[in-house]
């Protein structure tokens, strides 16, 4: 269940990056989008607790502001490239990555380093859009 935090209609590029986060977590974690192409994945143990979830998703962010983040790209499936940060903050490009980068598997640094630049700014600006809340099982 999508929960609308910002207390207005969501984008079409924020419900695109909702799509796509549930796409790769395979619906099965709670996420916090928290700008264009950035999220915070979510622990379980807070999933159905929607406090908590925005507790959560405001320390992970704050976190990220506090020490120099490290970051790991990926290609993913679907043809963009996704990078993940530490504290759960995940980017992903906001365009298919270019054939080159498609072919070797490997996002280049440009892209990686302005998908990067959105998760920082999304930290910093720390706003909680919307919150993927899959809940608990049974």
């Amino acid at each position: 269940m999508v929960h609308n935090i910002c207390q207005r209609n969501l984008t079409e590029t924020e419900e695109k990056n909702i799509a796509h986060f549930r796409y790769y977590y395979d619906s099965k974690r709670s996420f916090a989008l928290i700008g264009d192409h950035v999220v915070v994945g979510l622990s379980e143990e807070n999933a159905g607790d929607l406090e908590k979830l925005k507790q959560e998703a405001g320390e992970n962010m704050s976190q990220m502001l506090q020490y120099p983040p490290d970051f790991t790209t990926y290609v993913m499936d679907d043809m963009f490239g996704l990078v993940s940060m530490d504290y759960g903050i995940y980017g992903v490009s906001p365009e298919i990555l270019s054939k080159e980068e498609l072919e070797s598997g490997h996002m280049n640094i440009g892209t990686a380093l302005a998908v990067r630049s959105l998760c920082l700014d999304a930290c910093e600006k720390g706003e909680i859009i919307a919150i993927n809340d899959e809940g608990k099982e049974g």
